[in-house]
């Protein structure tokens, strides 16, 4: 249920978002994804974050206006939306399953010993079989998945070439996959195609603000923040935050949901895209990632979100609450 909000908490809002990201900014730790060149090139601590009300005000904080980042994983989001939109969830999960993975997002060991089926579509298996599932050339497969993120973000978002390319010219594990798939009868496209369409799914791009939408769009039940025109079915947005919050963050999944309660969306960018049920989306960014591809400062923007604002979904039953909650426990290795 979407709670009205006086203008007194918008204000309290932002103050804790920009404390927040002054917080994070204080921690070292973490690296670009160095595997992907461009990534490596991206300035180290711009850190940023947004968030979009389903009133449809939008609040911003940090270095949000730098210029964009890539979406990379976050993006998954979008061909499993497309898809459970035209073709249902029958079909969707004819080609992935939706069980956690508990390993890493380009695992292939998952593969051999709980395949032929990726685990989830969220992880690289899983996005790569379902990029399999669109219909004729690259550039019409490319042109459906700009077509569903201008719906999902709310206007048109660039494709980044050059991050693209770097992809393409790094991709030796995410061909594997692929072939693996392919071996297996779960892929019936050409790789190479396939895989160009996944590379230029990754490097839709964008600012916080823009990444922010789409999570806005899922915590107002498939509604557009601020008009309530209806984009998504309800059956889709429960499908969707239910895997968020299940394996939205790869092998740390677990750790993260136990200390914000915020289903989520990580990528190696440094983007983490989170929803609020019935209050708002959440995009931070920091290309200062852990081992597990989850942004450090993303990580402890979200958790500073949760405690401050009552945002975890254990409290979801008293929102906006004046007095800080009690934090959730502090897992081990949780960025």
């Amino acid at each position: 249920m979407l709670v009205a909000m006086p203008e007194t908490d918008t204000q309290r809002i932002q103050a804790i978002l920009d404390g927040a990201v002054e917080k994070a900014r204080r921690n070292r730790e973490g690296e670009p994804a160095s595997y992907i060149p461009e990534l490596a090139r991206v300035p180290l601590e711009v850190t940023c974050a947004a968030l979009t009300l389903c009133t449809g005000a939008v609040i911003e904080s940090g270095d949000a206006p730098v210029a964009p980042f890539t979406f990379q994983s976050s993006a998954k989001l979008l061909p499993l939306i497309g898809l459970l939109e035209e073709r249902g969830p029958v079909e969707v999960f004819r080609i992935v399953g939706a069980e956690p993975s508990g390993d890493n997002f380009a695992s292939l060991a998952r593969l051999e010993t709980h395949g032929p089926l990726p685990s989830n579509p969220l992880v690289n298996s899983g996005a790569i079989a379902l990029c399999g599932q669109l219909q004729g050339s690259v550039a019409r497969r490319t042109a459906w998945l700009v077509r569903w993120a201008e719906r999902l973000y709310g206007e048109p978002v660039a494709i980044d070439e050059n991050v693209a390319a770097s992809e393409r010219r790094t991709a030796a594990r995410n061909r594997a996959i692929a072939y693996y798939l392919q071996a297996n009868g779960v892929l019936a496209a050409d790789v190479e195609e396939t895989l160009e369409v996944y590379f230029n799914l990754c490097a839709l791009s964008g600012s916080a603000r823009r990444a922010s939408h789409l999570p806005a769009l899922l915590a107002h039940g498939g509604r557009r923040p601020g008009t309530g025109e209806r984009v998504l079915s309800k059956a889709t947005v429960a499908i969707v935050v239910s895997i968020m919050a299940t394996c939205g963050m790869y092998n740390e999944s677990g750790n993260y949901l136990v200390s914000t309660g915020m289903p989520a969306k990580s990528g190696v960018s440094g983007v983490i895209v989170a929803v609020v049920p019935g209050v708002a989306g959440i995009a931070t960014y920091s290309p200062r990632i852990n081992d597990k591809g989850g942004s450090v400062r993303g990580h402890l923007i979200l958790r500073e979100l949760s405690r401050k604002l009552g945002w975890h979904f254990a409290l979801a039953s008293e929102p906006y609450e004046r007095s800080a909650p009690s934090a959730p426990p502090e897992p081990a290795g949780d960025g």
